[in-house]
């Protein structure tokens, strides 16, 4: 725990060196376009699968060229945040994205669309390391949980955007226009560091001092953004139990990438697959298919901000919060896989139910690396914990079409889905059971 008279001078800098709530609208607008293409794919998967003649599985390898490249650009992500900074690898997000999304919207063939979503997949494997240093760093650990919550938000805020709009703009003017609208969230981000976040050249003696840093010392946005001093208490039921200082992750984080497989596959595959399932199984329009999808963004939305805050004020019981959304899941997609049997009614009941648990369980994680761990190895901590993210990302929707193709039903899949999510309940009871009593 910091000293509170140090305490109050990194409050001071952290709320005067950037405008807090354009730094949380900055944030929260690049956790949206770091994944608003797998949203777009879910919510432009008829218009693929119709015009490019894309069976099932070549839908889901979209997805899993995306994860494979995110998944793989995490190993690197956290350590560049670290070593550049916070600001100038916020700038590559919302550039490379950029370029992404108008390649794609340009791909002539599905080999080239391939292409293009694997470049998407390095903005995936920055949003979180980036958002969550600069975190970090400009807010204090009191007021991190909300402001979380909020950034965590913006995937979900995306998701609604792809799901309600895409769509329809697909329909006037082609999956292609659609797609390229949707490039314009990145440029507008592009613009927002650049007002919002000091550059290295802007960053004053006097803010290195309130860090209580060593003048010789590099510190802030043109250095790693980041101050010597670690921030954030550990917690028994947290994935950090102690700040770590010999640069070693503490093994919280190791259960934490485990429980990010098991939810990632799970995600991963409804994310890719509730519109066409929609569509395919219980007779949707594609309109009407995106809004089931944009019913799923716009819960996961206040999701999000609702349970960052729940474990901002749960302390040691991060644990149990994460277990909690990942045995709700498991309703969500047992009502979603029963629509056809049971009515619309349970598809958009289960899209409800999902939206709420497990879209948001990394709101509840990112907070617990942001929190808990030393701000110097947050970058690392992320990164591992999104390859197990993206390696779920990787299987689970390419294993997903391929059931769907070989049976020419969903049922097996949406079974494998949530037995996925029982076993991510299970795994977080016995990481409960590991940690120490406080």
């Amino acid at each position: 725990m910091l000293p509170s008279s140090h305490n109050s001078s990194l409050a001071t800098t952290r709320n005067t060196a950037v405008s807090v709530p354009a730094l949380t609208a900055t944030l929260t607008l690049a956790m949206g376009v770091s994944t608003l293409t797998q949203y777009s794919l879910g919510a432009l998967g008829p218009f693929l699968t119709q015009d490019l003649a894309l069976s099932r599985v070549a839908l889901g390898s979209l997805t899993t060229a995306l994860f494979i490249i995110g998944g793989a650009f995490s190993l690197v992500a956290g350590p560049l945040v670290d070593r550049f900074g916070g600001r100038r690898l916020l700038l590559a997000l919302f550039t490379i994205g950029a370029t992404a999304t108008v390649a794609a919207s340009a791909a002539p063939s599905f080999s080239f669309l391939l292409v293009a979503v694997a470049l998407a997949g390095v903005t995936v494997a920055l949003g979180n390391p980036v958002t969550n240093q600069l975190l970090a760093v400009y807010v204090e650990p009191g007021h991190q949980g909300l402001l979380v919550g909020i950034k965590q938000s913006g995937v979900q805020a995306g998701a609604f955007l792809a799901g309600a709009t895409l769509p329809v703009l697909a329909g006037v003017f082609g999956w292609r226009g659609a797609l390229l609208a949707s490039g314009l969230l990145a440029v507008i981000g592009i613009l927002a560091v650049v007002v919002t976040l000091p550059s290295p050249r802007r960053w004053s003696q006097s803010d290195a001092n309130a860090w209580g840093a060593d003048p010789a010392t590099p510190v802030g946005p043109g250095a790693s953004d980041a101050p010597a001093t670690p921030v954030g208490p550990g917690a028994p039921d947290a994935p950090a139990a102690s700040t770590q200082l010999d640069g070693r992750l503490p093994t919280g984080v190791t259960w934490l990438a485990a429980y990010a497989v098991l939810m990632g596959i799970g995600v991963g595959v409804v994310t890719a697959y509730l519109p066409l399932y929609a569509v395919e199984e219980l007779g949707f329009t594609t309109a009407k298919g995106g809004s089931v999808a944009a019913l799923v963004g716009l819960v996961g939305v206040a999701a999000r901000i609702f349970w960052g805050r729940q474990a901002d004020r749960a302390g040691a019981g991060v644990v149990t919060l994460l277990a909690w959304m990942a045995a709700a899941a498991v309703a969500g997609v047992a009502l979603i896989w029963a629509g056809p049997a049971l009515g619309d009614w349970a598809l958009w009941t289960g899209a409800v139910v999902y939206g709420m648990t497990a879209i948001a369980w990394n709101a509840v994680g990112m907070l617990a690396l942001v929190r808990d761990i030393d701000v110097r190895l947050a970058g690392r901590a992320s990164g591992r914990v999104l390859l197990g993210f993206y390696g779920g990302f990787v299987v689970g929707p390419v294993g997903f079409g391929w059931t769907v193709d070989a049976s020419g039903r969903y049922l097996f899949g949406w079974s494998l889905i949530i037995a996925t999510f029982v076993a991510a309940t299970l795994l977080t009871l016995v990481w409960r059971s590991t940690r120490s009593p406080a």
